[in-house]
């Protein structure tokens, strides 16, 4: 008899650590990642961050603000290796706007991550000699 009292009133503290624990985390830790938006600042030659990462089937807003003079960012559509360009891996809702540059004015790009894989992007607008060295990448996790 004493050993059940014991196993129950052990099970009784595990199931309420374990409800404790739960509730106390916060409704982005109960659901898959989102990183919403992710805010790039761009200096001559350099993103910051120039490593993202986000999960697949994620809706991301890339806000890239130019610290210097203008910049921009040119996201590939399709991560690296990939041969079967028939269908983008990054869904955009305006195309248009990947690589458009507008002087004193952020840069917004809006999209799906819709296949894992790496994506480069680099500086959309010449911003002198080290322009070919800024670059950055967007990793879609699985």
């Amino acid at each position: 008899m004493k050993k059940a009292v014991l196993w129950g009133v052990a099970v009784l503290a595990f199931s309420v650590c374990a409800i404790l624990l739960w509730a106390g985390q916060s409704p982005e830790q109960n659901s898959a990642p989102s990183p919403g938006v992710i805010e790039i600042s761009a200096k001559k030659y350099e993103f910051t961050p120039n490593q993202i990462h986000v999960t697949k089937g994620t809706k991301v807003e890339l806000r890239i603000h130019s610290e210097d003079e203008t910049h921009g960012v040119k996201l590939n559509l399709y991560p690296e290796a990939v041969r079967d360009k028939k269908s983008p891996g990054l869904v955009f809702d305006q195309p248009e706007q990947n690589g458009k540059v507008t002087k004193d004015q952020d840069q917004v790009l809006d999209f799906v991550a819709q296949q894992p894989g790496m994506y480069k992007f680099e500086c959309a607008h010449i911003c002198g000699l080290g322009h070919g060295k800024m670059k950055g990448e967007l990793i879609v996790d699985p």
